[in-house]
């Protein structure tokens, strides 16, 4: 029987609240305009892979900042947010029909939002918003201009993050149908690699039992074949594959894919809508080892118990067995939202092979996907609630004593690297409770290659706890460092209306600013992908101003890290 791990509902109305239907999603967006009046090219698509998570919408291309930006269609904004993160100056508009429209990564406002927003920064002297709105507060109409394009947030160049999602669930799904007569695309997808997994265990594959890509060779006609594999009992495979558009170098998700084996379907997978609290189960869906080693995305074609992403048709989880010395005739079918597709045909031979048993786990402790585990000793507790795991493990802990990196507790290494899909509890001992300040203690994630991530934490009687999202090497170290305040071109401070700064920090990052002129507080505005924070000068606010005089008043910034490290920088600042 063909086991589902997708759930498609097409119930209207749900404990007497209305919800969209998927079904009928494409109906409902005839009526749609684009967002911006330029060709669109896309430098982004829908069920992308990325860090940690999947890509929610589509990325429009703008060549630069300050195209205007229009709403779909008519409804009232609902949802603004201002942010140095994440999708930076953001609107979301709901629709009569049930879908919420997104436009990230803004720019500006048009003047009318942008004086709304500016109003509830000032009164909340913070320039970080997420505002809640009714619908009698901003309503728009179809293809009104709300705002320009931009490059805010954690945007990686200019472009416009534009997404759909249903307004009752939050569930996000693929913009790109609704828009495919402006957008060119003949060309199919493309598979960069095969990789092959073995189960612990129980599989073996060309005389190992641990993961290996298989080298693809690709013939002057453009023709693929993988080298030869020979394999015994339970293997997954996994693929390496882009997609492409006409007239752009970019690389984008694959939409589709299926694995046969012998001519049966055992796996499908179907990137056209997903839940955000489930999209950080990415790391399930690819090889997420092979990702944080090498920044290799292969994706699985079998899936992992825990996975509940809800992407994914399977049979018997997708795990290939190979019990019989014959040819394996595979096949991979890989299509985009315009139907091209890529086949690629592959064998596996079936040899008799003795499989290893698994690693001697008499040591480790056993934690279930499906359970809440925990485990305590050895200086740590340390527990997992049900659903975090995306497979079994077997735990183990191990302590390491460097007072190079820490002379306050030993690095304790959890197991190997493994993600979690939601943030747990780490309790870590500080064996060496020496240093006076408490406050600077936090627990520190140490990273491949020397690197160190700053996860911070709450102290209590020698012991700090804080929240992890990934198993590995964690120890006890102080951020003492205040964060570096460095005004640019002062000088023209005065001539350009503008003061800005670079502020950095060395460890746990920057966690507050607050700017003031005269002791009132003026809205500094925080780019922290190029650490710059400035404030441009509003006259309509200062007394000065409006007299047309100089008046001098201190200048006051204030900068505190995630320790609460403190750096302040002061001087006279002329208000005309």
């Amino acid at each position: 029987m063909k086991r589902l791990y997708r759930i498609i509902v097409c119930v209207l109305v749900v404990c007497g609240q209305s919800v969209i239907c998927p079904c009928v999603l494409t109906a409902q967006g005839q009526g749609m305009v684009p967002p911006v009046d330029i060709p669109l090219f896309l430098s982004g698509n829908f069920g992308e892979l990325r860090s940690n998570h999947f890509h929610a919408g589509i990325d429009i291309k703008t060549q630069g900042i300050g195209v205007p930006v229009k709403a779909i269609k008519e409804g009232y904004i609902a949802r603004i947010g201002i942010s140095p993160y994440g999708y930076g100056n953001v609107l979301y508009i709901a629709h009569p029909d049930g879908t919420t429209s997104v436009y990230g990564h803004l720019e500006k406002f048009e003047p009318l939002i942008e004086a709304f927003v500016r109003e509830r920064q000032y009164e909340n002297e913070s320039f970080v918003i997420d505002l809640t709105l009714s619908p009698r507060d901003l309503p728009v109409k179809k293809g009104e201009r709300i705002a320009l394009s931009g490059n805010s947030g954690g945007s990686a160049g200019p472009h416009l993050h534009f997404e759909l999602r249903s307004t009752e669930t939050e569930e996000t799904f693929d913009p790109l149908p609704f828009f495919k007569n402006r957008i060119a695309d003949t060309r199919a997808p493309e598979i960069r690699g095969i990789r092959v997994f073995p189960q612990p265990g129980a599989g073996i594959a060309n005389g190992s039992t641990g993961p290996q890509t298989i080298a693809l060779n690709t013939d002057k006609a453009g023709k693929q074949t993988l080298k030869a594999i020979t394999a015994w009992g339970d293997i997954g495979i996994g693929v390496k594959a882009y997609d492409f558009m006409d007239k752009t170098h970019n690389t984008y998700g694959v939409k589709d894919i299926i694995l046969k084996v012998d001519g049966s379907e055992v796996y499908h997978a179907v990137m056209d809508r997903f839940s955000f609290d489930n999209s950080r189960s990415l790391n399930s869906y690819v090889d997420w080892k092979e990702w944080v080693d090498n920044k290799q995305f292969f994706m699985k074609s079998y899936v992992e118990p825990g996975n509940f992403l809800g992407v994914n048709y399977v049979i018997r989880s997708g795990i290939i067995n190979i019990n019989q010395e014959k040819t394996y005739h595979l096949e991979y079918s890989m299509k985009d939202a315009y139907e091209n597709t890529t086949r690629f045909k592959f064998t596996i031979v079936g040899k008799r092979t003795s499989i290893p048993p698994s690693p001697n786990n008499r040591l480790r402790q056993f934690f279930a996907y499906d359970k809440y585990n925990y485990y305590s000793g050895n200086g740590i507790f340390f527990s997992i609630p049900a659903g975090n795991l995306y497979t079994d493990i077997y735990f183990t802990v191990d302590e390491v004593t460097t007072p190079q990196l820490s002379p306050y507790s030993p690095v304790y290494i959890l197991n190997e690297r493994v993600p979690l899909h939601s943030a747990c509890p780490l309790t870590l001992t500080i064996t060496n409770d020496t240093f006076p300040d408490k406050t600077k203690y936090g627990v520190v994630q140490l990273l491949p290659r020397g690197g160190r991530h700053w996860v911070g934490g709450k102290y209590n009687f020698s012991a700090i706890t804080a929240k992890i999202s990934e198993l590995g090497s964690y120890t006890v170290q102080t951020d003492v460092t205040p964060p570096v305040i460095r005004p640019l071109e002062q000088e023209k401070w005065v001539a350009n209306r503008r003061v800005s700064f670079r502020i950095m920090d060395n460890l746990s990052g920057i966690k507050f600013y607050r700017g003031t002129i005269g002791g009132e507080w003026v809205l500094f505005e925080y780019d922290a992908k190029r650490n710059l924070l400035y404030y441009n000068h509003d006259n309509a606010r200062f007394a000065a101003g409006r007299l047309n005089k100089i008046v001098r008043q201190n200048l006051v910034l204030v900068v505190t890290d995630g320790a609460g490290n403190e750096s302040q920088f002061t001087c006279e600042y002329p208000i005309l």
